[in-house]
């Protein structure tokens, strides 16, 4: 998969003729890998020239309605590595801006993906919606694909339970701690990327040393205050571990909100180093014991439950 930043600066990105889908892609889940599988089709049915996906650098809420901009499920580093294992030749990468949400869907489709990405087949989601005001649906898609030159095809929700599949309520199960359910919907569990920093060392004098994390990209969803089950993707490496996201109101007293995991037969220094969390199950709510032997039992009935949930995932 080859990444492009900056498709207005290419007379063409690559030669013959191209199948393309576009969107934000947060996620990347089942059906937005249900969208990607069918621009996979289009490409092998009609041998078009390489399988393109347009994306933006940024949430278009973020410039177009910020008050209603959601948090992400995932951030644009996270997105590309899940994007390396479908398939696709070429992820596009554009920035969004106001000039960029401007653009009326006329101009977006002729000067981006015709002139620039050689598109002769478009795919996308069935929710769909293009250029200024999201002015150019489905309808209007279809007709100007057979006033350009190119085919459309839209692609139907993948439903689980009588629900359509959709970021919206990915995001609502991960708010409420149903991570069963968003797992079936991404089609893997949750995962946010951190980076280790220093923390008080004060889980180590209790027997659980815990790694201090930061989610480098306030935008990002993280779960609410609780402790769960976890895996811990380290340099290729995986780690089962459990994870506290609260105040940690035992040990430290404050108000402020704290990321600390703790890993299983795990023997190094993590400091400094980027982690990946993928998130299991919700255990239970944090709570304030009498005293760090109260919370050192707890810890242990903790680790013993999250053992027996490891082995059956």
């Amino acid at each position: 998969m080859k990444v492009i930043e900056d498709i207005f600066r290419l007379e063409r990105l690559v030669p013959g003729d191209t199948a393309v889908t576009v969107g934000v892609f947060d996620g990347v889940h089942i059906g937005h890998r249900n969208v990607i599988e069918r621009l996979l089709q289009a490409k092998r049915k009609e041998e078009r020239g390489a399988s393109i996906l347009l994306t933006f650098d940024r949430h278009p809420l973020s410039v177009v309605h910020p008050e209603a901009m959601p948090p992400l499920l995932t951030t644009l580093d996270e997105k590309l590595s899940l994007l390396e294992s479908t398939g696709v030749d070429y992820v596009c990468v554009m920035r969004f801006s106001r000039e960029t949400a401007s653009v009326d869907y006329r101009s977006f489709v002729r000067d981006a993906l015709i002139e620039r990405l050689g598109m002769r087949h478009l795919v996308v989601g069935y929710d769909f919606h293009i250029g200024s005001g999201r002015a150019g649906s489905q309808e209007l898609l279809q007709k100007e694909g057979a006033e350009s030159g190119f085919g459309v095809t839209i692609v139907p929700p993948v439903v689980l339970g009588g629900r359509a599949v959709s970021s919206t309520k990915i995001r609502s199960a991960v708010l409420e701690r149903r991570l069963g359910i968003a797992a079936r919907f991404l089609g893997r569990a949750y995962f946010f990327d951190a980076e280790v920093g220093r923390g008080s060392g004060l889980g180590s004098g209790i027997g659980f040393p815990t790694a201090n994390l930061t989610v480098p990209d306030p935008d990002k969803l993280v779960p609410p205050a609780a402790v769960y089950a976890v895996r811990v993707e380290l340099e290729g490496d995986w780690y089962d571990g459990m994870m506290n996201i609260g105040s940690a109101p035992t040990l430290h007293g404050e108000e402020k909100r704290r990321i600390e995991v703790h890993l299983f037969r795990f023997d190094g220094e993590l400091y400094g180093r980027r982690v990946r969390i993928h998130c299991i199950r919700s255990l239970r709510r944090e709570k304030r014991f009498a005293g760090t032997d109260e919370l050192k039992a707890q810890l242990m009935r903790d680790k013993e439950k999250v053992m027996r949930i490891l082995e059956k995932e």
